[in-house]
C-alpha cells in the first residue's frame, strides 16, 4: 500500500502538472487572442487600403473623356423613306464671307415630294477628323456662320440663302470640311404618312463632301470643282 506521504505527493504532483497545463491553455489562448486582434488590425488596414485605391480608380475614370460617337456614319447608316438634294450642283471652293446659295428639294425617287407641313432643316459644318466634328465656333469662340443658317422645306422646296462662312478650311483635317443639311423639326407629325406631313426622321440628310473654304478668290486662282445635287464630289469636272 502507499504510504500517505506518498499519497500527498502524487497528489501535489497532479497538482503541479494540471496547474501547469491550465498555465500553458491560458498563454495559447491569450497568443492566439493576440494573433486573432493583429489581424483583424491587418485585415482593417487593407480594407482601408482597398477603399482608397477604389476611390482613386473612380477619380480617374471619372477624368477620362468619354468616348465619342461618329454621328456621321450614324446618318448614313440609316434607313429613310425620303432625301433632301440640292436642285443644281453647287461650284466649289467657296470663299471665306463671300455670300452663296443653297437651293433644296425633298424627294423620293428623284421625284420631288410635295410635303403638306413645314421642315425646318439646318445647315451644319463638320470636320474630317477622325471622329468628325460638328464646328460652331472658331477658335476665338466666334460663331463661323454669318447669315442664313436654317430655311423652310415647303411642299417639297427650300433654299438657304445669303449663307457665308467664316472660317478657312484649310486650318482642318484633309483642308476641307463636310457640309451637311438636315431636318431638325418636323412640327411634331403624328400619323398619317398618306397625307405627306413627313417626320424628320424619315428624310435622309444632304451631306456635300470635300468643301473648300478659300480665303480670297483670285480670278487666275480659281479652279472649280462642283458637288452634284446629291452632295457628292463631280470628279472629272475637279480635274
Amino acid at each position: 500500500m502507499l504510504q500517505p506521504n506518498s499519497l500527498m505527493n502524487i497528489s501535489f504532483r497532479l497538482s503541479e502538472i494540471s496547474t501547469h497545463i491550465t498555465e500553458q491553455i491560458k498563454n495559447q489562448n491569450e497568443q492566439f487572442q493576440v494573433i486573432y486582434t493583429e489581424r483583424q488590425k491587418t485585415l482593417e488596414k487593407l480594407q482601408k487600403q482597398i477603399e482608397k485605391m477604389n476611390h482613386v480608380i473612380s477619380r480617374v475614370c471619372d477624368k477620362q473623356p468619354p468616348q465619342r460617337i461618329d454621328q456621321i456614319q450614324i446618318l448614313k447608316n440609316q434607313q429613310y423613306k425620303y432625301e433632301l438634294q440640292m436642285e443644281e450642283d453647287l461650284e466649289l471652293p467657296c470663299y471665306r464671307n463671300r455670300i452663296f446659295q443653297i437651293k433644296l428639294r425633298l424627294v423620293q425617287n428623284e421625284k420631288t415630294i410635295i410635303n403638306a407641313n413645314n421642315l425646318l432643316v439646318e445647315l451644319q459644318i463638320w470636320t474630317y477628323d477622325k471622329i468628325p466634328k460638328k464646328l460652331t465656333h472658331n477658335n476665338k469662340n466666334q460663331s463661323i456662320f454669318k447669315g442664313c443658317q436654317q430655311a423652310i422645306i415647303k411642299k417639297g422646296y427650300g433654299s438657304l440663302n445669303r449663307i457665308q462662312i467664316k472660317e478657312v478650311s484649310s486650318h482642318f483635317p484633309k483642308g476641307v470640311f463636310m457640309m451637311i443639311i438636315l431636318p431638325i423639326d418636323d412640327g411634331a407629325v403624328i400619323g398619317d404618312e398618306t397625307k405627306y406631313q413627313i417626320k424628320k426622321e424619315w428624310i435622309k440628310p444632304l451631306i456635300i463632301s470635300d468643301v473648300s473654304i478659300k480665303a480670297k478668290k483670285f480670278s487666275d486662282r480659281h479652279n472649280p470643282y462642283y458637288a452634284k445635287s446629291d452632295g457628292t464630289i463631280n470628279i472629272l469636272e475637279q480635274e
